[in-house]
């Protein structure tokens, strides 16, 4: 039972984890757009 319980416990973590990562790629891609597409503008204008 220890042992299932570890393997959960671990799952979890590692599976927060990632979630966490993929919310920090998204946003940094999101803002590296945003901030090309400011640049663009400013080009265009």
């Amino acid at each position: 039972m220890t042992d299932q319980g570890f393997l959960i416990f671990f799952f979890a973590l590692i599976l927060l984890v990632v979630i966490v990562a993929v919310i920090a790629v998204v946003s940094a891609v999101s803002g590296a757009a945003a901030a090309i597409t400011d640049e663009e503008d400013e080009e265009d204008s």
